[in-house]
């Protein structure tokens, strides 16, 4: 057998292997390479229009650093303490605290959602809160619940709880409310085809104490150059960005404690396969921290 001309073939392999990656690198732009001229600056917004990625209406761009207080509160029990309230319902709790229920029978929703409306209007939101969410024998807390927005693909309207920028909750006519982004206190509601209740998911947070002073943060506009900057988060060419908001997610999580840090959420719809992603971005260090897809 002829081993020097098998090492060459392996070798040449190789090589070519290796071109092949560092040519996928920096067309990602793993590297950060500029090889323009050095004096001018990329602009990572320009470069997702330019790729075809939409921008929403409701997307403001900019270079303001907005300022946020990191928050504490302390795990709690609320769910499975209250849970005996709920009626005509199957719940389970599992040990994270997530409360699942379906309803014996749909619950009629007076909403315009349908197949020919693909939002939730203010008008609807205010019937669900006013109707469904203070009802204790549906939700424990429901009417702490006041962030929302509505997934077409899914049927699904997720509702979130808020907090002022002091930390403590708000009430719905307070516009310094920020959401928990992160999925640890929010309710997921799903319609059925007539787009009425049939089940649900909770999970709650006790109310949160501000740490320490209010802390600088990354703009909208350096957000998106995280986003683009990465290569496992560099949005495909048929997305389109439909919301850029600030939010809070738990950093820490102790027996005693549980800590939010500010991020920034960005969600974005892929028209090719119809998902929607979010990304959590941490407002203050820069660096992604999470990304779920949603459908």
């Amino acid at each position: 057998m002829d081993f020097k001309r098998i090492q060459i073939i392996l070798l040449v392999f190789f090589i070519m292997f290796d071109i092949f990656l560092a040519y996928l690198l920096v067309e990602r732009g793993a590297f950060g390479l500029n090889f323009q001229d050095p004096t001018s600056q990329i602009n990572p917004v320009q470069e997702m229009k330019d790729r075809g990625i939409k921008f929403s209406s409701a997307v403001e761009m900019n270079d303001n650093a907005p300022e946020l207080a990191v928050l504490k509160n302390t795990p709690n029990n609320e769910l499975w303490s209250k849970r005996q309230q709920l009626q005509n319902q199957n719940i389970s709790i599992d040990p994270n605290g997530v409360l699942v229920s379906e309803f014996s029978s749909p619950v009629e929703m007076d909403i315009s959602l349908g197949e020919e409306t693909h939002s939730l209007t203010s008008e609807d939101f205010a019937w669900i809160h006013e109707n469904i969410l203070k009802d204790p024998t549906y939700f424990i807390n429901g009417e702490l619940y006041l962030n929302h927005w509505y997934s077409p693909q899914e049927r699904m309207i997720i509702i979130r709880m808020v907090t002022k920028r002091g930390g403590s909750l708000e009430d719905s006519s307070m516009k310094s409310a920020v959401p928990i982004s992160d999925g640890t206190a929010e309710i997921r509601i799903l319609l059925d085809e007539n787009y009425d209740m049939v089940s649900y998911m909770q999970t709650y947070q006790d109310p949160f104490v501000r740490l320490e002073d209010q802390r600088k943060l990354i703009s909208t506009n350096e957000v998106i150059a995280v986003i683009e900057n990465r290569i496992d988060t560099t949005l495909p060419n048929d997305a389109e960005i439909v919301s850029m908001t600030l939010g809070y997610f738990r950093s820490v999580e102790t027996k005693q404690f549980n800590l939010y840090l500010p991020a920034w959420e960005v969600i974005y719809y892929r028209k090719e396969n119809g998902q929607t992603v979010s990304v959590l971005v941490d407002a203050i260090k820069g660096n992604v921290v999470n990304t779920k897809t949603k459908t």
